[in-house]
Formats: structure tokens, sequence, C-alpha cells
């Protein structure tokens, strides 16, 4: 099974992510997916965030997807990043806390309502699954993380209220997608779930994300490093998100790191 979850809302007031996660839907039209119904909902600035009502309603119905599928594991993609506070509080709860969130993003994805510049909710998932931010969010969560739990590979563009969130908590930072220097974080956990934002990737290999960044890393260094985790450690969840392609075509660059997704 897997879930595609084609919120785009989370990025603001453009739909690129939306047609993005369709053509996820088209790659997958042999395989068995779930497709996560979208808010009809007005797109207010609500709480010092874009969208709020849509995001909040697509949330809970995503709990009850998830919840009620009783999965062991979950394979996941977006649409954007906000997506990501249900499944993986969803398989923390489940694995009772001894997971390992490698987060493969260029971003951090730690602002809160207050310390967004943009005020988009794709930059806060993981700062409400470390149990800070809007209220409403928050109270959904299966559970809630700890940042010794979490593992950023690739980060490389941080608001400054996230790199003093990072520093005071002394949570673990990687640059290079390889997996010698992952191994030190995710041997202390025996299960390990995997985010992977596509903006991770460098433009002149992957330019099919909505934010993408010069200077980073290569497909081939990304495909090896979920092969060798999978391989290696109990993988329970692995998403991908922020895809802005729009043909089959375009995803053939990344096509290695795609059909991983199954668990």
């Amino acid at each position: 099974m897997i879930f595609i979850n084609p919120q785009w809302q989370g990025s603001g007031l453009t739909d690129d992510l939306k047609r993005g996660a369709e053509t996820f839907i088209s790659y997958f039209k042999d395989s068995d997916t779930n497709v996560i119904p979208l808010s009809k909902k007005g797109l207010t600035t609500i709480a010092n965030i874009k969208c709020f009502e849509p995001l909040l309603e697509q949330a809970k119905l995503f709990k009850e997807i998830i919840s009620s599928s009783k999965l062991d594991k979950l394979s996941t993609i977006g649409g954007d990043c906000g997506i990501e506070i249900m499944p993986i509080s969803y398989l923390n709860k489940l694995y009772q806390e001894d997971l390992c969130i490698l987060y493969i993003d260029a971003h951090a994805d730690l602002n809160t309502p207050e310390s967004s510049p943009s005020k988009a909710f794709h930059g806060m998932p993981l700062r409400i699954l470390l149990g800070e931010g809007n209220e409403e969010f928050i109270g959904l969560l299966f559970s809630r993380l700890n940042p010794e739990q979490i593992c950023y590979v690739g980060l490389r563009d941080l608001d400054e209220p996230e790199s003093q969130y990072i520093l005071e908590h002394n949570m673990t930072t990687i640059r290079d997608c390889q997996f010698e220097y992952v191994q030190d974080k995710i041997k202390h956990f025996k299960n390990v779930y995997i985010h992977l934002d596509l903006d991770v990737l460098d433009k002149s290999e992957y330019a099919f994300s909505l934010f993408p960044t010069n200077v980073g890393s290569s497909v081939s260094d990304v495909t090896e490093l979920i092969r060798k985790i999978k391989a290696n450690y109990h993988v329970v969840g692995f998403c991908i998100t922020e895809s802005t392609a729009t043909t089959l075509e375009q995803l053939n660059t990344i096509k290695p790191i795609i059909d991983q997704i199954i668990l």
C-alpha cells in the first residue's frame, strides 16, 4: 500500500505540489495506492499559518485513514512536507519511540507559526512533531518526538530560529548523503523512518522540486544511502515529498529512488 497525499496548501498558494503528486498517481497506476482526498475549505491565514483550515481538515482525515489501516509499515508520497506529522507520529507510537527519523532534506522544517517568515506549514512539521507550534495540530498527533530521534542529512538552508533550536538541542546534522556518516546515529535505534524532500537533490540532476538548490546531493548518493539503510536496518516508513514533476519522463532521473518506496 502506498499512500499518496496531494496536499499542496502547506507550500502556500501555489498548487504545483498537487500536480506533482498526480504524476506519482500515474507512475504507480498498477500498484496498490490510497489517494488522500483534498479539502475544499478556504485558503485564509489563521493563527499565522497559511491555508490553516484545509490543512487541519486534511490532517484529521489522514489520521483517520492511517489509524484504520492498522499497518506496521507506511509508504507515503506527497504533496508537501506537512503531511509527515501523521505517518511519523503514528509509527513513533507503534514502535514506542524506538524510531530514528532520517530526515533527508535541504531544510530543517523546524519553524513555529511565529518564527516562520513565510507562514507556510511545510516549514513546520518537525517542530509540531516535537510538541511545539499550533496546539490544534499538536493535539492530532499519535505521539511526539524527542530531538535525539532526528538525524538530518543534506541540511543546508536554515532560518535563524531553526539553527538556534538545533544548537540548543544538540541535534544531529550530516551534510553528505553517505551511509558511513549516518550509521553512528541509526545504530541506537531498532527502527528507521526515511523522509526525503526532493529539494535535497542538486538541481543540475533533478530540478522538479519546489525549492531546487545548488550544491545538493546527487541522485546516486541518495539512492545508495537509502538502499544501504534498507538492507541493514528495519525501515518502517518512507516518504517522498515536494515533487513538481508533471510528466513521467521528468521522473526518470529519480526512478532508482522512487522504486524503493515499497517496504
